[in-house]
């Protein structure tokens, strides 16, 4: 079939897929390398993963996301959308005031946080090894929407952990 080309017009067609796959991934879709800096995402991520991010229009809760702070850039994950409330009872969340399943938390919360309503326009942001992280239940701020970097897709360092960073539909026991 493609005996007309010459391996010279087939380099050219090969590069120039590349090229628009890269101008669609870079340019339309933000994707971005980075480096977990913490044990805060720890077991899903370990310090040194190397992860991908795209830009979504939405974020959802259970996406882990990559979002700008004070000291760069760190990496958790989405567990309040803008109108839920939060809290956390005996070491365990709680989310619109019912309990929410968490397979993938290091250990359960040593801490109390009374009920937080994230506002419109944040999400609210915890470690997935929250006795060991630098989280909102700290601040008791959200972080704004629009300082999220993107999701966090595929982690393609270390290769013995490449693949497809886990998310996790994080939802209240009445399945809100």
């Amino acid at each position: 079939m493609w005996s007309f080309l010459t391996s010279h017009q087939v380099g050219l067609i090969v590069i120039l897929a590349l090229c628009l796959v890269g101008i669609y991934f870079f340019g339309f879709r933000g994707m971005r390398f980075f480096e977990v800096p913490s044990r805060s995402m720890e077991p899903t991520l370990l310090p040194g993963d190397h992860l991908v991010t795209l830009n979504a229009t939405e974020y959802g809760r259970g996406d882990i996301v990559v979002f700008e702070d004070a000291d760069g850039y760190a990496v958790k994950r989405i567990i309040g959308v803008p109108g839920d409330d939060i809290a956390v009872v005996d070491g365990a969340l709680f989310l619109n005031g019912a309990y929410a399943s968490e397979p993938y938390i290091r250990e359960p919360m040593a801490y109390v946080l009374n009920k937080v309503r994230v506002p419109e326009g944040f999400v609210f942001l915890l470690g997935d090894n929250r006795n060991a992280s630098d989280d909102d239940h700290l601040t008791r701020q959200a972080q704004p929407q629009h300082g999220i970097v993107g999701r966090v897709c595929f982690r393609y360092y270390p290769y013995d952990r490449w693949g497809r960073a886990p998310s996790y539909l994080l939802t209240n026991m009445r399945g809100e």
